[in-house]
């Protein structure tokens, strides 16, 4: 069972996000997975467990995470709140004395989601 890098990246963050939620053998797992490397025989001899425990806790620990996300969604508000604040940065750096009031405005209208403590979309 490889990992492509891409594959490897998105459950590392599920993974820091949403660890203390899975089963300890499935966080034991994952995480000799992503973060050592190892492939399923090495894991199931670290753990003392047959290679179809460590598939099998690999393939309900992934299976989870991407539950958890779909469910709680923390990793698309983290990505969220880094586009917000790029735009805010993007917005501020081009502010001068000429367009401060306009770019004040719209660095309002991207933080008025957080500052009311609604999720709404914003579309500056």
């Amino acid at each position: 069972m490889s990992y492509s890098p891409e594959k490897v990246h998105e459950l590392s963050v599920l993974f820091d996000l949403y660890e203390n939620m899975l089963a300890p053998r499935q966080k034991e797992v994952l995480d000799l997975k992503l973060h050592e490397d190892l492939s399923l025989m090495e894991i199931s001899e670290r753990l003392k467990i047959s290679r179809q425990a460590c598939e099998d806790a690999l393939k309900r620990g992934e299976r989870t995470l991407r539950k958890l996300e779909a469910r709680i969604g923390l990793r698309k508000r983290i990505s969220d709140e880094e586009d917000r604040a790029s735009r805010l940065m993007e917005r501020l750096s081009s502010m001068d004395s000429d367009n401060w009031r306009e770019v004040r405005d719209m660095c309002l209208k991207i933080l008025s989601p957080v500052l009311s403590g609604g999720d709404a979309e914003y579309g500056v």
